[in-house]
């Protein structure tokens, strides 16, 4: 589909070409583009591959679910997942890899999980979690949002090979 008429293309192209048109063009963009809250969460799995979950104070109708958060402007999601995970437990980690992505319509997110393994086991929690638990992948509690849910069995896909694991791929 054609959105500009072949007259008008010469046109716009030398409007653009005027001081400081480029950067209202990007200005505008900025108000009619569509856009995502970009959030991360971590898979956070200790030495007997049990996964840590948090009890939220702000997700009253599912408490439990993965440590995460939103991702700063212009924050690189590799490092906003480890930033998301030291500031709501105290926990260091080792980065492993993506293991699954969501869209929400409503409110226009996209969150990604990563697998990360803790480093060390003193858990230090922020003002917004009650409590934190490691749970057996067989054992998890009962109203987690069904992102958690996936991302966990997406962590157990790749360690196990059962069914097998397919990366999301970032780049």
């Amino acid at each position: 589909m054609n959105h500009l008429g072949e007259n008008l293309k010469p046109i716009v192209a030398r409007l653009l070409r005027l001081p400081g048109m480029v950067w209202l063009m990007k200005l505008g963009i900025l108000f009619v583009v569509p856009r995502h809250r970009l959030g991360v969460q971590a898979v956070v799995l200790n030495e007997n591959n049990e996964v840590l979950l948090l009890e939220h104070v702000f997700h009253p109708y599912a408490p439990w679910g993965l440590p995460g958060g939103w991702l700063n402007r212009h924050e690189d999601p590799r490092r906003a997942v480890i930033r998301e995970l030291f500031e709501e437990t105290g926990l260091q980690g080792e980065l492993g890899p993506p293991l699954y992505v969501e869209r929400v319509s409503v409110p226009h997110q996209l969150t990604l999980a990563f697998l990360v393994r803790a480093k060390r086991q003193q858990l230090s929690l922020s003002g917004e979690i009650l409590s934190a638990r490691w749970f057996g992948i067989d054992n998890l509690p009962n109203g987690m949002y069904g992102f958690n849910y996936e991302a966990i069995m997406a962590a157990q896909r790749l360690l196990t090979g059962n069914p097998a694991f397919e990366p999301v791929n970032l780049r």
